[in-house]
C-alpha cells in the first residue's frame, strides 16, 4: 500500500473517531471507498454485445473460405454489380415499381354498420 493511500485512511480513520465535533450527515461524505481489487479483473463484456467479424476466403475450416460465399462462377462472384442489376434486361423496379401501383379492378367490401 502507498504512503500517500495509507495516510489518506488513517486521516479518515481519525476523522471518523471524531465524530463530536463532526455532523453526523457529513459523515457519509467523509468515508473513504473500499471494495477489493478484484473487481476489474471480474469485468467482462454483456452477452451479445458484439459480434465476431467473419473472415471470408481464408480456407475451408472458416466455414467461408474458397467462393467466400459468392458462388461458382459468374459477374456477381469475380467483381461488383450495382443492386438490382439483371444482366442488362429491365430491372424489376423499373417493370414493376418500387411502391407497387393502384389495383382499379379491385372491389371493396364495406361492413354493413349494425
Amino acid at each position: 500500500m502507498s504512503s500517500h493511500l495509507f495516510n489518506a485512511l488513517h486521516v479518515s480513520s481519525n476523522v471518523l473517531n471524531t465524530t463530536s465535533s463532526i455532523s453526523p450527515f457529513l459523515l457519509p461524505f467523509l468515508q473513504t471507498q473500499r471494495r477489493a481489487a478484484s473487481v476489474l479483473s471480474n469485468l467482462s463484456d454483456n452477452s451479445g454485445a458484439y459480434h465476431k467479424k467473419i473472415r471470408r476466403g481464408r480456407g475451408p475450416s472458416s466455414g467461408k473460405g474458397k467462393t467466400a460465399g459468392r458462388g461458382y462462377g459468374g459477374q456477381k462472384a469475380h467483381g461488383k454489380v450495382p443492386r438490382g442489376f439483371n444482366g442488362g434486361q429491365t430491372k424489376l423496379e423499373v417493370v414493376h415499381g418500387v411502391r407497387g401501383f393502384v389495383n382499379v379492378y379491385v372491389q371493396w367490401l364495406l361492413q354493413d354498420q349494425l
